[in-house]
C-alpha cells in the first residue's frame, strides 16, 4: 500500500461480457476497483454526498486501521484557539512535549537543567527519545526566536524572552544548532563557543495536514492539553473497523457518504459509482441516451431487469436486485418503419391498439414533445470509431456502445445543421444512409473521419441475411453496415422496458426500388433490429427467433394514402375512390395512383376495404436534398471569380449541366465534397421558408429598388492544396427562388401528365383525390402550384388535360395536430398508414405494378436513340421484362444508346440534356443490316442483341448485359 501516491481514479462504468451482463463478475470488478481507490490514500475526509466543503466533514476515516476520527476541522479550530498545547498520553498529566500551533513543531526541555557545549548538545539530542520519538534536533536561531517570542508560550518566565528550565528557573542562554544564543530582548546573538541548556524541537507535524495530525494523535494515544481550558481528546469510532470492502461500500452508500482524500489531488471517492446498481441505471442511457432507469425498478418485484435474468439468486438477494424474464414482455404487435432519405419515422401498435410514434436520439427525453421529434433524422455521427467498432463487433445483442463514440438521429443532426462550415465535424457525419445503399461498384466510395482523425472507407452495401431461428453472430471481420447500426438505434427506442419487446416489423419502400436493393436494406434492418433484443431473451428463449421477422409490405405513397384517406374520412366505393399521391420527399418525388374500393363478396369475409395500386412513377431528381444541391451549385457558379482566385473546387449534381470552364472547378475529391456540403445548412432556411428571402443573419434581402443588393456569406472552404481559405460568397435570392420554382413546377407538370395517361383506367367521372405528401409539399412553391384558387392550377390543368380536365380534389399535406402528436402528418403518415395495411388490419393491398413484374419493381428507364436532335425512347418505364424491343439500326457496327430516368423524356429531351446518359456501343460481329434489340431484365438492367429482325434473335446467342446507372 502506497499512501503517498495520488489516489487511484474511479473505475470506468462499463460492463463488457461476451455473453451479456455477468453480474457476479462485474460486481467483483467494481469491488476491486473500489478497494484499489480506497487504498490509494490512507486518510479520507467523510462528507455527506454532494458536499464539497471539507469544513463540513463528519469525520476522518483511516483506511489503514479502519478507525474513524473526529473531523480534521475540529483540530484546526482547536489549534486556531490555542497557540500552544502540551502533548500528553491519554488520561495522563505529565507533558511529553509542547506543540507550537503556528509552526506545528514539538518542543521538549527535559535536558534543560544543565549547560552543554554545541558538540555535546548535538549528541544528546540525537540520542534523545522524548515522547517516544526519534530524530529530535537543536533548533535553528529562527525556530527558537519564533517559539520564544510567540504570545502565550507557557515556558516563558521573567523578562522577555527568557524560558524556564525543568527546575523552574528562568534562563536567557539556550543552545541552537549554531551554538549558544542569548534570547534576551534586543540580543539574540549566537556564538558557537557558548554553552547552554537544551530546548529540543521535533518536526513530526511540521508539514502534516490536520488530518495527518489527527491520525498521529490517535495512533499514539495522545491528547492535546492547552495551558488553560479543556483538552483536545480524540474519540475514536471503531464501528467500521473490520468490515469487508463490500460491507463498507454498502454502509457508506446507505448513509449517503462520500470520501475526499487528504491529498493535494482531493480525489473524491463516491461509493455508489463503484456499484453495479449505478451501471444498471445507465444501461439504456449510455448507448443511446434513453432515460436513466429509476433505481426503484432494480429492486421492484413487479419490474426488475431483463439483463439480470439467469443471474445467481443469492447474489441478487444480497444486492437487492430483481431479475425479469424478458419473455414476459414480448409483444406481437406491429412496428412500421418509414426509412427515409432525410428522416425516418417509426410507428407501433401499443398494447392497447393505439398507434404511437417514437422519438429517436433526442437530447433529452424529458423535453416537451414536439411534432418534429417524430421525424428522426437519418444520420449518424462518428466520434470514436475504434472504440465503437471494438464494442460493436464484440457482442451481438445489445452491445456495450457509448453515445460518446457514435450518435444517431436528432443529436447527430444538430451537429450537422450547426457545423458552420467545420470540416472536422462534417467529416464525422454520415447523412442520407438510404442513398449509400444505392451506390454501385463504380461509384466513389464514402469515407468517414471520426473526431479523433481515424478515417474509415465504407464498403459497398451487401446483403447479409439472417437465418430464421438462428442466433446472430458477430466478429471483428464483419463489414461496417451503417444501416444495420441505424436500425439498432431504432430498435433500442422501440424495445424499451415500458413498451415491450417487438418481433414483427414492416418496412415501406419507394415504389421503384429494385428488389435487390430492398432485400439488402431489409437484411440490414433485420440484423440491427434483432440485435436490439436482450441477450437473455435469446439465451433463455431461443424459440422466439422463429417469430422474429422484418417484412417489406407497402410502397411509401400507398402507405401514405392509407393514412390520409382515413384521416380525411373518405370512404371506399364499389367502383373505387381514385387517388393520386404526390410524395415530395428528401431524396425523390414519387407519384402513385390507385383506387380504394369496397371488397368483393369473396374478399369481404376477410377485409373491409381494398387498396389497388394501379401505377407508380416519379422524378428521381426532385427531392428536397437534391434541390439544395442545385441551390449550392448555382451559388458556386455565381461566385466563380472568388473560387478561381482561391482555387476552390466543388461537385456537380447528377442531373445538372456543366458550364464553360467547369473542368477547373468540378471534382470528386474529398475537398470538393466537403466544400459542397458546407453550404446547404445556410441555404435550407431560404428553401423551406415562407417568403423566399435570405436569412436576416446573412444580411436582409431588400425588395424594390434595392432588390439587387445581394447578401454575403462567409465560409471556410478547402482549396486544391487542402488548405482552408476564407471565402465571401454573394447570394442572389431572386435567381435561387426562380430555380426552385422552375424545378418544382416541372415536377408538378410531370405528375399531372402521368395522371392524364392513367385516366382511362379510373372510374369515369369520379373525383380524383390528390394527396400531397412529404415535407417538401409544405414548400411555398408546391402550395402555390396546387392552389385551386390560385393562378397556376387552372393553367396547369388546361395545359395537361385540355379544355375539360377531370375533377381533382387537392388535399394539402396532413397538418400537425397539436392536441394529438400521434396523428398522421404529411411526413409521419407513411409509417402510420403502413400500420393500417399490415396483416390483421382488415385492409387488402393489391399492387398491380409488382404483380405485373413478378414482385420486382418495374423497369425504371427510358431507352432509345437520338432522332433529329431529340431523344426518342424505344423502351419506357414499366416495359415488360424479357420482351425484346427494337431500338434502332446500327451504323457500321456502332450504336449510340441513350437512356434517362426523367419523365421529361416523354416530351422529347433535346440532345445534350443533363438528364440523358449516352453510351457508344460497338458490335464488331454485327451484320450490315442488323438492328439493335433490347429487353429489360431488372429495374436497372438490360440485355442487348443484334439481328436483322426479331425472329432472327434466336440464332444469335451473343447477348450483352448492360447495367444502367
Amino acid at each position: 500500500m502506497n499512501h503517498g501516491n495520488r489516489p487511484a481514479a474511479p473505475a470506468p462504468a462499463t460492463c463488457s461480457s461476451a455473453a451479456g451482463f455477468d453480474l457476479q463478475e462485474r460486481h467483483a470488478e467494481l469491488l476491486a476497483g473500489f478497494a484499489q481507490a480506497l487504498q490509494g490514500c490512507r486518510l479520507w475526509h467523510v462528507l455527506p454526498a454532494g458536499e464539497t466543503d471539507l469544513a463540513k466533514a463528519s469525520g476522518l476515516f483511516d483506511a489503514e486501521t479502519g478507525l474513524c476520527y473526529p473531523p480534521a476541522s475540529a483540530l484546526e479550530k482547536f489549534l486556531a484557539q490555542h497557540p500552544f498545547a502540551h502533548v500528553r498520553a491519554h488520561g495522563k498529566k505529565n507533558n511529553l512535549a509542547t506543540l507550537h500551533s503556528a509552526t506545528r513543531l514539538l518542543w521538549n526541555h527535559e535536558s534543560s537543567n544543565n549547560y552543554f557545549s554545541l558538540a555535546d548538545g548535538q549528541k544528546i539530542v540525537a540520542e534523545g527519545r522524548w515522547a517516544g520519538l526519534e530524530r529530535w534536533a537543536l533548533p535553528s536561531k529562527d525556530e527558537l526566536y519564533a517559539f520564544a517570542t510567540a504570545n502565550g508560550n507557557p515556558h516563558r518566565q521573567g523578562q522577555a524572552y527568557r524560558l524556564r528550565v525543568m527546575s523552574g528557573d528562568e534562563n536567557y542562554l539556550w543552545l541552537t544548532a549554531a551554538g549558544g544564543c542569548n534570547v534576551d530582548n534586543g540580543c539574540w546573538g549566537v556564538n558557537s563557543s557558548l554553552n547552554g541548556p537544551i530546548f529540543a524541537r521535533h518536526a513530526l507535524w511540521q508539514s502534516a495536514s490536520p488530518a495527518q495530525m489527527l491520525a498521529g494523535l490517535a495512533q499514539r494515544g495522545w491528547q492535546l492539553q492547552p495551558p488553560s481550558g479543556e483538552a483536545f481528546v480524540i474519540a475514536v469510532d471503531d464501528a467500521w473497523k473490520g468490515l469487508s470492502i463490500e460491507a463498507l461500500q454498502a454502509r457508506w452508500k446507505e448513509e449517503r457518504l462520500h470520501l475526499v482524500a487528504d491529498h493535494p489531488s482531493a480525489t473524491r471517492l463516491q461509493p455508489e459509482k463503484f456499484s453495479v446498481l449505478a451501471e444498471l441505471t445507465h444501461l439504456d442511457y449510455t448507448p443511446c441516451r434513453l432515460p436513466l432507469l429509476d433505481a426503484g425498478r432494480l429492486s421492484d418485484h413487479e419490474q426488475g431487469l431483463w439483463e439480470l435474468w439467469g443471474q445467481p439468486p443469492e447474489l441478487l438477494r444480497r444486492l437487492d436486485l430483481v431479475a425479469r424474464d424478458p419473455a414476459r414482455d414480448l409483444a406481437d404487435n406491429a412496428v412500421a418503419i418509414d426509412f427515409g432519405t432525410s428522416s425516418t419515422v417509426v410507428a407501433l401498435d401499443s398494447r392497447s391498439g393505439a398507434h404511437q410514434l417514437l422519438r429517436i436520439g433526442v437530447r433529452d427525453y424529458f423535453d416537451e414533445v414536439k411534432p418534429l421529434h417524430f421525424e428522426n433524422p437519418t444520420v449518424l455521427e462518428c466520434l470514436d470509431y475504434p472504440a465503437f467498432a471494438a464494442a460493436w463487433t464484440a457482442r451481438a445483442y445489445r452491445p456495450a456502445l457509448d453515445w460518446d463514440w457514435m450518435r444517431a438521429a436528432h443529436e447527430a443532426q444538430a451537429s450537422y445543421r450547426g457545423t458552420q462550415g467545420d470540416a472536422r465535424i462534417l467529416g464525422s457525419l454520415l447523412p442520407r444512409l438510404k442513398q449509400w445503399a444505392l451506390r454501385a461498384s463504380g461509384d466513389r466510395r464514402v469515407r468517414l473521419t471520426d473526431r479523433q482523425g481515424h478515417e474509415v472507407e465504407l464498403p459497398l452495401h451487401t446483403e447479409r441475411t439472417l437465418v430464421r431461428g438462428q442466433a446472430l453472430q458477430v466478429g471483428a471481420d464483419d463489414p461496417f453496415d451503417p444501416i444495420e447500426l441505424y436500425a439498432w438505434y431504432l430498435g433500442m427506442a422501440i424495445n424499451t422496458r415500458t413498451q415491450g419487446l417487438y418481433l414483427k416489423y414492416y418496412l415501406s419502400f419507394p415504389a421503384r426500388y429494385p428488389r435487390e436493393v430492398k432485400q439488402r436494406i431489409r437484411a440490414s434492418f433485420s440484423r440491427g433490429l434483432q440485435r436490439s433484443l436482450p441477450q437473455t431473451l435469446i439465451a433463455s428463449h431461443p424459440e422466439v427467433l422463429n417469430r422474429f421477422e422484418v417484412r417489406e409490405w407497402a410502397t411509401e405513397p400507398a402507405a401514405y394514402a392509407a393514412a390520409a384517406i382515413h384521416r380525411l374520412e373518405l370512404e371506399p366505393t364499389d367502383q373505387g375512390l381514385p387517388y393520386a399521391v404526390f410524395d415530395f420527399g428528401g431524396g425523390t418525388t414519387d407519384f402513385d395512383f390507385g383506387l380504394l374500393r369496397l371488397p368483393t363478396p369473396q374478399e369481404e369475409r376477410r377485409y373491409e376495404q381494398v387498396f389497388e395500386q394501379l401505377a407508380s412513377s416519379g422524378d428521381v431528381h426532385l427531392g428536397g436534398e437534391g434541390l439544395l444541391e442545385h441551390l449550392v451549385y448555382a451559388t458556386f457558379q455565381h461566385n466563380l471569380g472568388v473560387l478561381r482566385q482561391q482555387r476552390i473546387q466543388f461537385t456537380c449534381p447528377l442531373d445538372a449541366a456543366r458550364f464553360a470552364g467547369s473542368e477547373s472547378f468540378l471534382a470528386s475529391t474529398q475537398a470538393a465534397q466537403t466544400n459542397t456540403v458546407m453550404l446547404p445548412a445556410r441555404l435550407r432556411p431560404f428553401m423551406e421558408g415562407e417568403a423566399g428571402k435570405l436569412a436576416a443573419r446573412l444580411r436582409p434581402f431588400m425588395e424594390g429598388e434595392d432588390a439587387k443588393l445581394e447578401p454575403q456569406i462567409k465560409l471556410e472552404l478547402i482549396d486544391t492544396e487542402g488548405q482552408r481559405k476564407s471565402c465571401e460568397l454573394l447570394l442572389d435570392a431572386k435567381a435561387l427562388d426562380s430555380l426552385l420554382a422552375q424545378r418544382i413546377g416541372h415536377g408538378v407538370r410531370l405528375f399531372l401528365g402521368e395522371l392524364a395517361r392513367l385516366l382511362p383506367r379510373l372510374p369515369a367521372g369520379a373525383p380524383i383525390q390528390v394527396l400531397l405528401a412529404g415535407n417538401g409539399c409544405r414548400s411555398r412553391h408546391v402550395r402555390a402550384l396546387f392552389d385551386p384558387q390560385g393562378s397556376h392550377w387552372p393553367q396547369l390543368l388546361a395545359e395537361v388535360f385540355g379544355a375539360q380536365p377531370p375533377e381533382l380534389v387537392v388535399h394539402p399535406p396532413l397538418p400537425v395536430d397539436e392536441r394529438n402528436h400521434h396523428a398522421p402528418t404529411g411526413k409521419t403518415g407513411v409509417a402510420l398508414g403502413l400500420l393500417r395495411l399490415v396483416p390483421g388490419q382488415n385492409s387488402l393491398l393489391i399492387n398491380h405494378v409488382e404483380q405485373t413484374h413478378d414482385g420486382e419493381a418495374p423497369f425504371a428507364w427510358f431507352v432509345g436513340r437520338l432522332r433529329r436532335g431529340r431523344f426518342v425512347p424505344a423502351l419506357q418505364p414499366g416495359a415488360a421484362y424479357g420482351r425484346w424491343m427494337e431500338v434502332g439500326a446500327l451504323q457500321d457496327g456502332v450504336f449510340s444508346l441513350l437512356s434517362s430516368t426523367s419523365l421529361q423524356a416523354r416530351e422529347g429531351l433535346k440532345e445534350g440534356a443533363p438528364e440523358l446518359v449516352k453510351r457508344r456501343l460497338e458490335f464488331p460481329a454485327a451484320g450490315v443490316d442488323d438492328l439493335l434489340f433490347a429487353r429489360p431484365t431488372g429495374p436497372h438492367t438490360l440485355e442487348l442483341a443484334t439481328a436483322e429482325d426479331e425472329a432472327a434473335l434466336a440464332e444469335h446467342p451473343d447477348i450483352v448485359a448492360l447495367k444502367l446507372d
